[in-house]
C-alpha cells in the first residue's frame, strides 16, 4: 500500500491524508469527513470517555446529537469488516477501547526516533510514502495538538532528506511529498538542497502570513513566482537564519498571531529592512483617522514597496500582482 505501513497485521488508521481504516480481514475502508473526524477524536482520546457535547466541535460545519449518533452508526457499520467494535454510547459518551486500533499519526514519531543520527536513503523512502497529504487541512476539525508529535518527526525526516540531497543523494517519493506541502518552509528549504533542482529563474518572494487559507490564496495568486510561506515570526527568523535564501521581495501580513493585536508583522518588516530585502504590507484594516497620513506613515518607516489591503475587492488579486510587479521593478 502507498501509506508507508503495509504488512501490519492489527487493523489501524492511515490519517496523514484522506482516512482509510486497513486489515487483512477487512480490507481497506474509506470514511469520509465527519465519521473520519469522529473515529480520530476517539483514537486520540485512547480510550478516555468523551461526551457528546464536546465531539460536536469536531464535527464538520456544527451538528447535534441526533446527528453524532448518524455519524457514530456510520463508523460502527465501517469498523465492523475490520473486528472492531465501537461500543453504543454509555452515560452520554463515547469511548473505543484502547488498542483496537492503530493510528499513523502515533506511531510515526516511533519510527522516526529509531532512525539514528544518519539514516539512509533507503531509511526515508517509507517514511515519506506515509504522508499522503496534510492532516491539518484534510481533518481541520482535530485540534493541533493531536499532530503534533507526528509534525515534529515529520521536520527530523526533512531535515535527514536536506543532508542527503547535500551529499548528491536522490529520494524516491521526495517530489511527490513536495507537493503535498507547498508552503512548509522546512520542505522548501529542503528542496532547494535537491541535487535534481535547477535554480528557478523566476523571482523569489517570501510570504510571512499566519492564516493557513490566506497563505494557500496567496499562493495560488503568486503562482508564477517562486513562493515561500512562514506562518509565524518565529517561522520566519527560523528561516533565515544561519543560511538563508536569497528572496526578492516579501509580503508581511500586519498580525502574526490570532489575537491581531500583536507587532510581529512590525518586526518582521523590520528586520527585513536591513536585510535590504524589498517588503510589501498585508492588513485587513487600517485604524481609524486620516487613512492615507497612516498609509504615508507606515510606508515611511518600513520603506514599503507597497500596501495591500486583504479583502478590499473582488481585484484584490489583480491589485496584489500589480503591487508585486511594482517591488520587482517590472511593472
Amino acid at each position: 500500500m502507498s501509506d508507508g505501513l503495509a504488512g501490519q497485521q492489527a487493523p489501524y488508521v492511515a490519517a496523514l491524508g484522506e482516512l482509510t481504516v486497513h486489515s487483512e480481514a477487512g480490507g481497506t475502508t474509506r470514511l469520509s469527513e465527519g465519521p473520519a473526524a469522529l473515529l480520530l477524536r476517539l483514537v486520540f482520546a485512547q480510550g478516555a470517555p468523551l461526551h457528546g457535547e464536546h465531539l460536536l466541535t469536531v464535527m464538520p460545519r456544527g451538528g447535534s446529537i441526533n446527528a453524532l449518533s448518524q455519524t457514530a452508526k456510520i463508523v460502527r457499520d465501517a469498523l465492523s469488516p475490520h473486528g472492531v467494535v465501537l461500543p453504543n454510547k454509555l452515560n452520554g459518551a463515547y469511548s473505543l477501547p484502547k488498542g483496537q486500533l492503530r493510528l499513523d499519526a502515533l506511531e510515526f514519531p516511533g519510527l522516526v526516533a529509531r532512525l539514528g543520527q544518519d539514516p539512509s536513503v533507503e531509511d526515508l523512502v517509507p517514511l515519506l510514502a506515509i504522508w499522503r497529504g496534510d492532516p491539518e487541512i484534510v481533518h481541520c476539525g482535530i485540534d493541533r495538538r493531536h499532530w503534533q508529535k507526528a509534525l515534529d518527526a515529520r521536520s527530523k525526516v526533512v531535515e535527514a532528506a536536506g543532508r542527503l540531497f547535500e551529499q548528491g543523494h536522490d529520494v524516491e517519493g521526495w517530489l511527490a511529498f513536495v507537493e503535498r506541502f507547498p508552503t512548509d518552509p522546512a520542505v522548501r528549504t529542503a528542496d532547494t538542497l535537491h541535487p535534481g533542482r535547477v535554480p528557478s529563474a523566476r523571482p523569489r518572494l517570501l510570504i510571512v502570513e499566519d492564516h493557513p487559507g490566506m497563505a494557500e490564496s496567496l499562493v495560488k495568486w503568486l503562482r508564477h513566482y517562486d513562493t515561500t510561506v512562514a506562518h509565524s515570526m518565529s517561522e520566519y527568523f527560523q528561516l533565515l537564519a544561519d543560511r538563508p535564501p536569497l528572496f526578492d521581495g516579501a509580503l508581511v501580513d500586519r498580525h502574526l498571531t490570532e489575537s491581531n493585536d500583536d507587532q510581529d508583522g512590525y518586526e518582521v518588516l523590520l528586520d527585513l529592512k536591513e536585510r535590504g530585502i524589498p517588503r510589501i504590507l498585508l492588513t485587513a484594516y487600517f485604524p481609524g483617522g486620516n487613512v492615507e497620513a497612516r498609509r504615508k506613515a507606515l510606508t515611511e518607516r518600513f520603506g514599503l514597496s507597497g500596501i495591500c489591503i486583504k479583502g478590499g475587492g473582488e481585484d484584490f488579486d489583480l491589485d496584489l500582482r500589480h503591487t508585486v510587479r511594482q517591488m520587482l521593478g517590472r511593472g
